[in-house]
């Protein structure tokens, strides 16, 4: 189960900055998901909120401003410059996969993250992602040969939901990665990805991630291919003290057999 770093390691340093995604590579971390918006100009800012008030604490839509401006005017809480989706691949996909969310709707986001991503040599290392379904099918549409995953939060009240929702979706826009909230995962949703030869990938929102072993157990008992998580040191920690529990279980069995 491959650990995914939401927003970089979220929990030990502000979101989607420079600090927090240094220290997801630091944890050992798969892969780093974060959240990109395009700029008046058509850069592509690392920030999750189309407002810059809540991780700047500058009342300002990232839609409003240039990237020139963003660079002279804006710094994060943390003190440090807002990253732009360019500098952070040039620094760190040699070292890390990401996961690119989509938050500006429109097809200029996709045109900039497609073109951005075609000039990197590592291209296959990056998955885009989307909760916004015209996006997630421009992509697939036009760019076919990228990365492209569903985000999905609906909730599974009504039956036959997954059928006749994200899966129906997927299958109609040749869509193979799969991002659905924590918890809504089934055991039958994760066997019906695999049966489709997919990938799925939940994700656990901010504050939300309690009884966090628990719900790692369970999601490696049913197969998901990983989790982002707000905790990759803890978790990767975790997989790790798994993974040598079973290696010494395994271990003791062929002893057993062995002995007269």
């Amino acid at each position: 189960m491959k650990v995914i770093a939401h927003r970089g390691a979220c929990t030990e340093a502000l979101e989607n900055s420079w600090d927090a995604f240094r220290k997801a590579v630091e944890a050992q971390a798969f892969r780093i998901e974060l959240d990109v918006h395009l700029t008046r100009d058509g850069q592509l800012a690392v920030v999750h909120d189309e407002s810059l008030e809540r991780t700047a604490g500058v009342k300002k839509l990232i839609a409003d401003m240039t990237r020139s401006e963003v660079e002279r005017t804006v710094k994060l809480t943390n003190g440090e410059p807002l990253p732009f989706l360019d500098d952070v691949l040039t620094e760190l996909l040699p070292q890390i996969e990401f996961n690119v969310e989509v938050k500006s709707p429109g097809h200029a986001t996709v045109e900039a993250l497609a073109a951005l991503i075609h000039k990197q040599s590592q291209a296959q290392r990056i998955i885009v992602s989307a909760f916004m379904e015209p996006t997630v099918s421009a992509f697939s549409r036009e760019y076919p040969e990228l990365r492209n995953a569903y985000l999905w939060d609906k909730s599974l009240w009504w039956p036959l939901a997954f059928q006749l929702g994200p899966k129906s979706f997927m299958t109609k826009n040749a869509v193979r990665i799969f991002h659905p909230d924590a918890a809504l995962v089934t055991p039958s949703m994760v066997r019906q990805i695999k049966l489709e030869g997919w990938e799925i990938y939940p994700y656990i929102s901010l504050r939300r991630e309690t009884n966090r072993e628990q719900l790692w157990s369970y999601l490696m008992t049913v197969g998901v291919d990983g989790l982002c998580t707000n905790y990759p040191r803890e978790m990767q920690l975790w997989l790790q003290e798994a993974l040598d529990d079973s290696n010494r279980f395994s271990s003791n069995s062929q002893l057993a057999q062995i002995k007269p």
